[in-house]
């Protein structure tokens, strides 16, 4: 449930939309890596300036993208320690390598989670997803699908902020694969872990 901290934000959409999970995916239960708290508690956004070693899980080359200070449903996470997950990184992610794809807003104004830690990761190979802008970077996707041909799908890989996107990082696995791109706007996904 969307707790929006603002009246204006009352008619936010969930940015990613399960359409074929019923038997294709499980909703994974996980907890936030400690890394993306602060002392007080509060949210702290994984920060370009993170690195392995500093208590981080990942070195990160970008800030992780946010809408309205909050990490957004449909964003690429991976294994922290034990059950924590993180959002990706974008960088060769063989170990670790993706997860799923994130159930829950966390953090800033559209927070599902509040205090607590626990968030669903949606995983499933086969399965389709819906995604909704501006969970997905859609430099590039356009002219990738339009040139697309039978047998050959758009590939879509963890971008540096944590988004799908079709720009493939070096030495980076796949996460999903396009199926179908309407607009700027929405995507349709068949994921891949």
């Amino acid at each position: 449930m969307i707790r929006p901290t603002k009246i204006s934000n009352k008619y936010q959409k969930r940015t990613r939309r399960p359409l074929y999970a019923a038997t294709q995916a499980t909703p994974y239960a996980a907890y936030l890596d400690p890394s993306l708290r602060n002392a007080d508690g509060s949210f702290r956004k994984p920060l370009s300036t993170d690195a392995t070693g500093g208590g981080f899980p990942l070195t990160r080359s970008a800030d992780a993208f946010t809408l309205k200070g909050s990490l957004v449903p449909g964003q690429v996470v991976v294994k922290g320690v034990g059950e924590g997950v993180v959002v990706a990184n974008g960088a060769a992610n063989a170990n670790p390598r993706p997860f799923g794809l994130l159930a829950n807003f966390v953090g800033g104004e559209l927070d599902d989670l509040g205090d607590e830690d626990f968030v669903g990761v949606w995983r499933g190979p086969d399965s389709v997803f819906e995604i909704l802008a501006p969970a997905f970077d859609d430099t590039g996707l356009a002219s990738a699908y339009s040139s697309a041909t039978a047998g050959n799908p758009v590939k879509l890989y963890a971008q540096a902020d944590g988004r799908l996107g079709a720009t493939q990082p070096s030495g980076a696995t796949v996460v999903a694969e396009l199926i179908e791109r309407p607009s700027a706007s929405r995507i349709v996904v068949d994921l891949r872990v």
